[in-house]
């Protein structure tokens, strides 16, 4: 199992007594307004949380990585679950009852606090999508989220630039920004004329960051790589 090092080892020794469940690119782990059937530990791969719009457009507004755990908010507050869960990838997953979570994390006070951290991080990172993603034009939103997932998934190479280490389409961007796909593939056109990002197999890499962000007017915050809402 892929770990991390702010992943509590006992929890994620709970989660590997689970049998692995795998899921293929695209398929629905679950489904908005369904009951979930447990906890869930991603081992390998991404998946991502999906609202509807009134418009029947998809706004993504989280990934998860390696080493996250979903629905927090279902588990922990056992508030009904709204979003649909998807995998992005292919996807390893280990998955506990919400009764055996609770048990731990009540018996385990330093996990709990550990695990509202990650939670917090989240909802940072989803405030930072909203403010500023969901206003200006679309040009500044379709950076603002590339800016978010460089934040999120960036690797830094030796020259300076900025991979993001996660396979994305025009449509996985398009719902980041809360765009249709064709105004993304116009604004994607038009920053990579500006030499400002590249692609190559859906892996996006930034020239250089700063300039995107002077290009954005966006302010650099420190947005931890964590979320697991």
């Amino acid at each position: 199992m892929v770990t991390n090092k702010t992943s509590s080892d006992r929890l994620i020794k709970l989660f590997a007594t689970a049998y692995p469940l795998t899921f293929s690119k695209n398929e629905t782990i679950i489904r908005a307004d369904d009951t979930p059937q447990g906890v869930y530990y991603l081992a390998k791969g991404f998946v991502k949380m999906n609202s509807q719009l009134f418009d029947g457009r998809e706004i993504t507004l989280n990934i998860f990585r390696p080493g996250s755990y979903f629905p927090m908010m279902w588990a922990i507050s056992d508030l009904p679950n709204v979003y649909n869960f998807q995998a992005m990838t292919s996807v390893e997953l280990r998955r506990i009852s919400q009764a055996d979570f609770l048990e731990f994390v009540k018996s385990h006070p330093n996990d709990l606090l550990e695990i509202s951290r990650r939670i917090l991080v989240g909802v940072n990172g989803l405030l930072f999508n909203i403010n500023h993603i969901l206003s200006g034009d679309s040009y500044h939103r379709m950076i603002a989220a590339i800016m978010m997932l460089a934040k999120r998934f960036g690797e830094k190479d030796a020259k300076g630039k900025t991979y993001i280490a996660i396979p994305l389409t025009h449509q996985d961007l398009a719902n980041v920004a809360a765009i249709t796909r064709e105004t993304a593939s116009v604004n994607l056109k038009k920053l990579e004329s500006r030499g400002l990002i590249s692609q190559k197999s859906h892996f996006f890499t930034i020239s250089d960051i700063k300039l995107l962000e002077t290009e954005s007017n966006i302010e650099n915050p420190e947005l931890p790589a964590l979320s697991a809402l």
